[in-house]
This record gives structure tokens, C-alpha cells and sequence, in this order.
């Protein structure tokens, strides 16, 4: 439990230097929300409890404008049920407006965990534990979501977790809540 708590602390750590650095771009929007930990529809359901989650997403530059212009981002997700894993992120995210209040975003990067990543440590199978057999491992994720106001957002959100099948073993992990945005 203490290497779980140092791991994450070092991502978190990890991330508000990552943001602390993007930040010479400008931050476009702010998003925090809560999920369920291991729910969704590729999750094993093992993993029990919440996530907390906070993401900054960060002005396209000119040089992504050949990928469609899509937002930097960064975040941290943050289980709340010992024994769960928390993770520390960062790729890219696209957004496309259906009418003036709808939205949909969609999103690609990689996460450091401080989950499970094998059975090899000698440890026994924890049955409440997700095996993501990675360290780092590519991370998906999307929202649908509704304007509130110009600048206020309220979204469901899907995220995630797997190593692609580079890493034994593969059991991934997904988290689906509800997300609160800000634009600035």
C-alpha cells in the first residue's frame, strides 16, 4: 500500500510538472469529474470504487494543424477504494460541435499507472486488482457532452486503459462518469 501511495504521488508530481511545462501554450479548457472505477463496456468489473479526475487540455498549435488541429492534454485520475488504480496521462483530444450545444470529443496518449502490472512479482492473483501488465499504456477516451454556456460544460465520460497487447498479461481497465468543463 505504501509503494501504491509514493507511485501515485510521483504521478501526480509528474503531471503538474507536464502541465507546469505545457503551459507556455495556453490553457483552452479545464475538465474534473468522478467515475466508476472498472466499468464499462470492455471492463472486467474488478476494480470497485470511484475515480476523481482532472484534465487541462491546452490550445492546438499550428504544427498538429495536419492531424486536425487537436487539443494537447494532460491529466490525472485518482481511484478512491484502496487497492485501485490511479494513473497520470497525457495525448491528444478532438472535439466536433453537433449544433451550437452538443459535442463530442474523442482522445489518444498513454498513462503511467501505479496499478498491477503482472503476476511475476511472486504476489498473489488479487481478484479486486485490474492486471494492465505495462507500466505505460496507451490510453483512449471520449466524451458526449452538452453546453451549458460558452464556457460551461457538462459531459459522460469514457476512458480506457490497455497495453495494446505488448505487455502480459492484458485484463485493461475503464472508468464512465460525468465531467464538469470550463473554457477560457
Amino acid at each position: 500500500m505504501a509503494r501504491q501511495a509514493a507511485i501515485t504521488g510521483a504521478l501526480m508530481a509528474a503531471t503538474i510538472l507536464l502541465i507546469g511545462r505545457a503551459a507556455a501554450s495556453s490553457i483552452d479548457e479545464i475538465r474534473v469529474g468522478a467515475a466508476l472505477q472498472d466499468t464499462g463496456p470492455f471492463a472486467d468489473n474488478k476494480e470497485k470504487g470511484a475515480a476523481l479526475s482532472a484534465e487541462v487540455l491546452f490550445d492546438s498549435p499550428e504544427a498538429l494543424a495536419f492531424l486536425g488541429r487537436p487539443r494537447p492534454q494532460a491529466g490525472v485520475s485518482v481511484a478512491t477504494a484502496g487497492g485501485a488504480t490511479s494513473y497520470a496521462y497525457a495525448g491528444l483530444a478532438w472535439d466536433q460541435s453537433i449544433g451550437r450545444r452538443f459535442f463530442v470529443s474523442a482522445a489518444a496518449g498513454f498513462a503511467v499507472h501505479d496499478g498491477e502490472t503482472g503476476l511475476d512479482s511472486g504476489e498473489p492473483i488479487r481478484p479486486e486488482s485490474a492486471y494492465l501488465g505495462c507500466r505505460l499504456v496507451a490510453r483512449l477516451a471520449g466524451d458526449v457532452g452538452y453546453r451549458l454556456s460558452e464556457r460551461l460544460s457538462l459531459s459522460v465520460h469514457l476512458s480506457h486503459l490497455s497495453n495494446a497487447g505488448l505487455c502480459s498479461p492484458n485484463e485493461g481497465l475503464d472508468a464512465l462518469g460525468f465531467r464538469l468543463g470550463y473554457r477560457f
